[in-house]
């Protein structure tokens, strides 16, 4: 995710380089073969090409709208994934009977803070189809052993917080309703998981941003021809300044699609990930906190 909040013009366009030099290129071809070689034998109108400029205008509206939805709805699922986890680390620091050294309970809390953080962390390698399995660092051997074969390790981890939290039950750690409030913080959990598990497996239609570009590219390379007859060279400019904000826009809207895929734009997933580790580190006691990451290149967080 960007984090600064002005817009850097430079960094823009090395960004987009290639695509303003095909760009440029060809607005100048174009413009040049209709002035030395088409122009006695073709004429485009201006209300032709006004008329394609607004219907892709508002396609792009469109997809961008929707590609921010997509964007913005990832970012509120782990924003609840914030609020939700803070409030499962009081619930495991307040809700137990007291601490007792043959009850062991607490270790039994510091075992479910340190297993919901390797839950987090499993989500996002789930998202974005990493397999470093970084998660194993706050597990225990066999829970590792556990869940180490299976196909949705944050599932599984999920249920073995349900199996501790059924024992803490018979075992006389907890009362019914605290048991039901626990149980009711692991399904948001894993509706939370369920909702951003949706926005990776839809695919946004790719035969409409197929569509979009293709009519981009058509604009690009009428516009010079609908301006020359007047503007003659500098047509070059105009449609060069034109094709540079569709292309731009569109390319932004194409950034926030997919908002799991561990890009400049994405859902900062893992800043958000070591803020709760914080967070719940803390509420447990650790002396040994790590540090929040830092913006990569001062621009954006991961």
């Amino acid at each position: 995710m960007y984090i600064n909040k002005s817009v850097n013009l430079t960094r823009i366009i090395a960004d987009s380089r290639r695509q303003l030099l095909l760009l440029l290129v060809v607005v100048t071809a174009t413009t040049t073969l209709y002035l030395e070689v088409l122009l006695p034998y073709l004429s485009v109108a201006p209300a032709m090409v006004s008329a394609l400029g607004a219907a892709i205008s508002l396609f792009i509206a469109f997809f961008t709208a929707q590609a921010y939805d997509r964007w913005w709805e990832a970012r509120k699922i782990w924003g609840t994934f914030v609020n939700d986890s803070r409030s499962f680390g009081r619930m495991v620091m307040t809700l137990f009977g007291k601490p007792d050294g043959e009850r062991g309970v607490t270790a039994l809390q510091d075992r479910l803070v340190r297993r919901h953080i390797a839950y987090l962390y499993a989500v996002k390698e789930h998202l974005r189809r990493e397999t470093d399995r970084g998660y194993l660092a706050y597990l225990s051997a066999e829970d590792g052993d556990r869940i180490r074969e299976l196909r949705h390790p944050a599932n599984g981890l999920l249920h073995l917080q349900g199996e501790d939290i059924d024992k803490a039950e018979r075992d006389g750690l907890l009362d019914v309703i605290r048991m039901a409030q626990f149980n009711d913080m692991l399904s948001r959990f894993s509706t939370s998981m369920g909702m951003a598990e949706r926005i990776k497996t839809t695919v946004f239609p790719p035969y409409y941003a197929s569509m979009i570009r293709v009519a981009i590219w058509a604009l690009v390379v009428e516009f010079p021809l609908a301006l020359s007859d007047d503007a003659g060279y500098r047509a070059i400019v105009y449609s060069f300044l034109v094709g540079s904000i569709l292309l731009l826009v569109f390319r932004m809207a194409e950034a926030l699609l997919n908002p799991f895929e561990g890009k400049p734009a994405d859902t900062p997933m893992s800043s958000i990930i070591r803020t709760i580790e914080i967070n719940l580190l803390e509420q447990v006691g650790e002396k040994d906190i790590p540090a929040p990451l830092e913006p990569i290149d001062g621009r954006y967080l991961l």
